[in-house]
């Protein structure tokens, strides 16, 4: 018994009872407040599947506890907005949006991680998230494969300033 007490992690949080309101008028929030933690969205969620850190249902616990350092953690970024948890809720809580409101309220106050300002990065100068080595892309006509589509770089870089994602980046 002693053992697994030493081994417990203790998390010593801030509470902010006024941040879950904060959260319910961020759009995509509005139903975060109908949670009642079954657990049935990390239950049906394929990230949560394989990795431990991923548990939509405590995120989503944090936040309703006022616990703010919940935008500080980078787990929240990996949702990748499947739905399946939107499909199975009892309560019709719109996780990924919630979750998607999150991440907003994160951006808003800092917290991006780098990754992530990388995949933007990367967005802006090519159109993809991922930085396609051009060895890789001559080989593609050799392989069968198409070209990769053409992106208006101008167009995104517009949005990009209208969005205030360039700040985003470069913070």
């Amino acid at each position: 018994m002693a053992e697994a007490q030493s081994r417990a992690t203790t998390h010593h949080y801030k509470i902010d009872p006024e941040f879950k309101h904060e959260i319910e008028r961020v759009p995509g929030g509005e139903t975060f407040k109908n949670c009642y933690q079954c657990g049935v969205c990390t239950a049906t969620c394929p990230i949560a599947r394989f990795t431990e850190v991923f548990r939509p249902n405590k995120i989503i616990h944090m936040a309703k506890l006022g616990i703010r350092d919940v935008l500080k953690d980078d787990t929240v970024w990996l949702c990748v907005v499947c739905y399946s948890c939107r499909e199975k809720c009892p309560q019709g809580v719109e996780v990924a949006d919630v979750i998607r409101a999150l991440k907003n309220k994160a951006v808003e106050n800092g917290y991006v991680p780098a990754a992530f300002k990388e995949f933007a990065g990367n967005i802006l100068k090519t159109g993809l998230a991922y930085n396609v080595p051009e060895s890789r892309i001559a080989r593609r006509p050799a392989l069968g494969l198409p070209q990769l589509p053409k992106t208006n770089i101008e167009d995104l870089k517009k949005l990009a300033e209208v969005t205030h994602l360039r700040k985003v980046i470069e913070e």
